[in-house]
């Protein structure tokens, strides 16, 4: 993997590195990185000192809302090549996971279980039908390294092209079918392959 030059053009982004194979680029790769948070009023958060001397924040949840961001920004960087596309997100903030980028990509989670039943929140569907609407299909893979949990890696294709990739040179499991079975069918059960 090579890192590549920044575009002397004004304006013009370009992605942060590209895969080899014997000198022949097969992807281009963008990392964005999700920073925590530090919780203050500043950044949103609501804080107090309950009657224990404990310190309490609280705020509503924006995580999909910024990995949607970054797939944005990314997006600028990734489409002025044609290449396969590749998307790392690095997560450093405790109060996010892999099920934010699975609710910024679909616009909602399932939550429940089989004896109480599940819910279908769809709060972000904004999200997922604003302006990356289009954008997160054109990305071939995404990546998400938690470094808060020290989980292995996750993975979500939107291509036969993301899934071949993932798995030829990111050690993605044998998942059995392909992207576009899980965006017909149970979509938000089966976009997440943990690396094993």
């Amino acid at each position: 993997m090579l890192k590549i030059p920044k575009s002397e053009q004004e304006g013009v982004k370009t992605p942060d590195f590209e895969l080899l194979v014997t000198d022949v680029r097969v992807a281009v790769l963008e990392v964005k990185r999700l920073v925590r948070t530090p919780r203050t009023p500043e950044n949103g958060w609501q804080v107090k000192v309950n009657a224990n001397g404990i310190r309490e924040a609280t705020r509503t949840d924006n995580a999909p809302q910024r990995v949607s961001k970054l797939i944005h920004e990314a997006w600028k960087q990734l489409h002025t090549v044609p290449d396969p596309k590749i998307l790392v997100f690095v997560n450093d903030e405790s109060q996010m996971d892999s099920l934010d980028l699975q609710e910024a990509f679909n616009g909602f989670l399932h939550y429940g279980n089989d004896s109480l039943g599940y819910y279908k929140n769809t709060v972000s569907a904004k999200v997922a039908n604003g302006a990356i609407r289009e954008e997160k299909w054109q990305i071939d893979l995404y990546i998400w390294i938690d470094r808060c949990r020290r989980l292995n890696p996750e993975f979500r294709v939107s291509t036969e092209t993301g899934l071949e990739l993932a798995r030829r040179f990111f050690g993605c499991p044998d998942i059995g079918e392909s992207p576009n079975h899980w965006v017909e069918k149970d979509a938000e059960k089966r976009a997440f392959h943990p690396k094993r």
